[in-house]
């Protein structure tokens, strides 16, 4: 059901404006209409930089944390605490930012250290200090490097004039190189060093040898290093406190909601303009109540020209189903809520593609047992719901097909893998139902905007054109071209009985659009012509139900992986080794094809229900109810120390 909104105009005293707004977000019932373009909100900069340093923090923190396990308890805090920002928690986490600099800077240098090393390094074994390098009146030194190739062609220019040479280590430019000439010899011996490839590197004139300066660097490494560990332990020290700067996150992120609310402000007066939804306006105006005595309240139906937010309330078999449509698009105000019908066919269908006892056990205990221990909130609980109510159906068709584990046991409708054309015919059945469910809905929706005619003319006829079709399929088709009396071990002789039916429900189907469908036309072409146009549109009805034949695929599919998974397993049995091997084989194979079908069937479920069944009626595009409210990202509860109860 989609709950009707109010709109609510609220004019308050300026002095009331925060306690008015605490109130509400407390309530969590009034969902503020955004400013006109041009006009600004408060100004949330200073809670949204703290923001974003606590979720940097957090990140950080995330890595020293002990791994979180399987059982995950919920976090409840109380009011007073949440309302309060305790310095502390802004002081550590500047502690864990400074902590956190200090590390990076240290790691920084020890970047920088390892370069100079590596720099240095071929000149490890250089036996004069690097400031004798510049040379003496009668010698001048040089520096390089040369390729390994060419070193004994550079030797020999060198001591053929007299001066000394001298290998030291290999680096990447080559082999590191001394060469000490004469000066008048100099320029000559250079000249043809040049030739040969020699790359001169001037190395710094320090007072040191260059392994003093290898060996400070590798020192002060080795420091560093022990200074890291050390700051590291005092992350892991606060990664153990990190709650407290998780409640800091959500204390931030709330605050910044109450500061940005969309308010219009004049010297005395605070005006609110919003929505409520209509079975909570009793709670706003207690909340309103609970800030001030002094105010002027106005609640209002949503005009022709608003456009209201969009919230549905269903029991709650239907709520965990509601995310399908979610990501399809929200219902308008104008729609009909598709969920009670969406969910129900979500539901059988889900279970026919998956189809098997013992994977439906599985899902069952898997999902239970997820939302129990790891207690999941928002999206993630709707989706573990909606996969834990798929399993009875998938536990339900895998008795009617007698699938267990792969295994066949006393199917009571059908099996699968012998009954293909039976399955095809049957799914085409629930494709027909499932489109026919859409064509009424659509229906629904005429009558309660008062188009009776448009409901008769439009959507009845189609019905009675699919049902014609259904009875001629089940009850001369199947028989004549195929065969076949029944589906699987359903006997079909009772619809014999419908069969003279089956001609007088299309013929009246199809009078009804031939005479009407162009009844809104302007011209008299397409008021005589119209319905010759409308009744075309008896291949997009045939194509849609062509569609639900992925039903018998994916069923088929599923089967026939654990069909071949037992297969595989059985081969390997007759040893105790062999019997492991199968084991594994089971398990390693169940498991990829549970989780396979799954992912199969959600998707293409989801799929029947956007293309083939919302295209029938449904329009969407309507926008989430997101009231003011505690942003509660790592918080689970807040407990309202003076109700005494749970506040979401």
């Amino acid at each position: 059901m989609i709950v009707p909104m109010k709109k609510a105009k609220l004019v308050v005293m300026k002095d009331d404006k925060d306690e008015l707004l605490k109130s509400l977000q407390k309530a969590g019932v009034f969902m503020p209409i955004p400013l006109p373009e041009g006009e600004t909100a408060g100004d949330a900069a200073q809670e949204e930089a703290l923001l974003q340093r606590a979720e940097k923090s957090l990140k950080l923190l995330k890595k020293f944390r002990e791994k979180e396990g399987l059982v995950r308890s919920e976090r409840v805090v109380e009011e007073e605490e949440f309302t309060k920002l305790d310095p502390l928690r802004q002081a550590m986490l500047s502690e864990i930012e400074e902590t956190d600099m200090k590390i990076a800077e240290l790691e920084s240098e020890n970047e920088t250290l390892t370069e100079q090393i590596n720099y240095f390094l071929p000149w490890r074994d250089l036996d004069i200090r690097l400031s004798e390098l510049s040379g003496t009146k009668h010698s001048v030194f040089h520096t390089g490097f040369i390729k390994p190739a060419r070193k004994d062609d550079l030797a020999l220019a060198v001591l053929e004039a007299g001066g000394e040479y001298k290998e030291l280590g290999l680096g990447a430019d080559g082999l590191a190189i001394l060469i000490v000439n004469y000066v008048h010899d100099d320029a000559e011996v250079m000249e043809k060093a040049k030739a040969l490839g020699f790359l001169e590197t001037n190395l710094p004139r320090e007072e040191r040898f260059v392994s003093e300066i290898i060996s400070e660097n590798e020192d002060k490494i080795k420091e560093n290093l022990k200074e890291i560990e050390r700051l590291q332990a005092k992350l892991e020290e606060f990664a153990r406190e990190s709650e407290k700067i998780e409640v800091l996150n959500d204390q931030l992120a709330s605050i910044g909601a109450l500061k940005k609310a969309p308010l219009k402000m004049t010297l005395e007066t605070v005006y609110l303009e919003g929505w409520v939804r209509s079975d909570q306006t009793d709670k706003f105006k207690k909340a309103i109540a609970r800030a001030m005595d002094l105010y002027d309240l106005e609640l209002v139906d949503p005009s022709p020209e608003d456009k209201p937010p969009t919230y549905t309330k269903n029991n709650p078999l239907v709520t965990p189903f509601e995310a399908i449509t979610d990501m399809f698009s929200r219902p308008s105000r104008y729609d009909v809520d598709p969920n009670p019908a969406m969910s129900f066919w979500f539901w059988m269908i889900f279970g026919m593609m998956m189809g098997d006892v013992g994977y439906g056990l599985l899902m069952f205990v898997l999902f239970l047992v997820l939302i129990k221990i790891r207690k999941p909130k928002g999206d993630s609980l709707k989706l573990f719901k909606l996969l834990l109510y798929s399993s009875i159906t998938t536990i339900f068709w895998g008795v009617m097909f007698g699938s267990y584990f792969g295994y066949t046991i006393n199917p009571i409708l059908l099996e699968p893998m012998n009954n293909l054309t039976d399955y095809l015919v049957f799914s085409f059945v629930i494709g027909a139902l499932h489109v026919i469910t859409g064509i009424l809905l659509a229906a629904y929706a005429n009558i309660r905007e008062g188009k009776w005619l448009d409901a008769l003319f439009d959507q009845l006829s189609w019905i009675l054109i699919i049902l014609g079709l259904m009875l001629l399929l089940l009850t001369s088709i199947m028989p004549s071209l195929l065969g076949l009396d029944s589906i699987g071990n359903l006997d079909l002789s009772f619809l014999q009985k419908l069969e003279p039916a089956a001609l007088p429900l299309m013929i009246t189907g199809a009078a009804i659009i031939l005479l009407t469908a162009g009844r809104n036309k302007k011209n008299i072409f397409g008021k005589v012509f119209g319905g010759f146009l409308e009744l075309y549109n008896i291949t997009g009805y045939a194509s849609d139900i062509l569609s639900y034949s992925r039903i018998m695929a994916l069923s088929l599919s599923t089967a026939i992986i654990a069909y071949v998974m037992n297969i595989l397993a059985e081969m390997v049995m007759g040893s105790f080794i062999g019997y492991f091997v199968a084991a594994v084989i089971y398990l390693i194979g169940h498991v990829f094809n549970l989780v396979m079908g799954l992912l199969s069937a959600y998707v293409h479920d989801s799929r029947l229900q956007y293309i083939e069944f919302f295209g029938k009626f449904y329009e969407g595009g309507g926008e989430k109810f997101v009231p003011l409210s505690y942003k509660l990202k790592y918080i689970d509860q807040i407990q309202d120390q003076d109700a005494k109860q749970e506040v979401y």
